[in-house]
């Protein structure tokens, strides 16, 4: 190992479960950035009504776009140098509420005929729409306060865009 790598390792932080940011903890752009999750979290799950599935999938892939965007904004980081990352999540979560929505209502038609084909359409696509878009939300959320995502730039690797 290089004596930059090692400069790098040595930088990075390292935190115990006890020293990670909750609740009352968080700093301001934390609580600035949970009301920006919120947000969109409520406009997924109204995306969720809408009908066709590889709409309710763009939908969600632009949204959780536009919320990734928002957040390296807050916390001063440029989009472009965490594009790819955020990129290949929104495709991956917006495919995913659909695919998740299929299977659980497939589960319930099963399992309880009445309550899966009357409630299913209805409030499931919705509940697992807003559900992929906060979880990523708080995942991202989380990296950020803990510095864990940030980006070092290292001499002679080849960078993308």
């Amino acid at each position: 190992m290089s004596d930059s790598e090692q400069n790098n390792a040595e930088n990075v932080p390292v935190f115990k479960p006890h020293e990670l940011p909750r609740g009352n903890k968080l700093s301001k752009k934390a609580l600035k950035a949970q009301k920006v999750i919120r947000k969109y979290t409520l406009l997924a799950g109204s995306a969720g009504l809408i009908p066709g599935s590889y709409v309710t999938q763009v939908a969600v892939m632009g949204l959780l776009i536009k919320l990734l965007n928002e957040l390296c904004r807050i916390y001063d980081l440029s989009f472009s140098d965490h594009q790819i990352k955020i990129i290949v999540i929104s495709i991956l979560g917006g495919g995913h509420t659909e695919w998740i929505s299929e299977y659980l209502l497939k589960f319930l038609k099963g399992n309880a005929p009445a309550v899966g084909s009357a409630a299913g359409p209805l409030f499931l696509r919705p509940a697992i729409s807003g559900f992929v878009v906060h979880y990523i939300g708080k995942l991202f959320l989380g990296h950020l306060e803990t510095g864990a995502w940030v980006r070092v730039k290292e001499k002679g690797l080849r960078q993308f865009g």
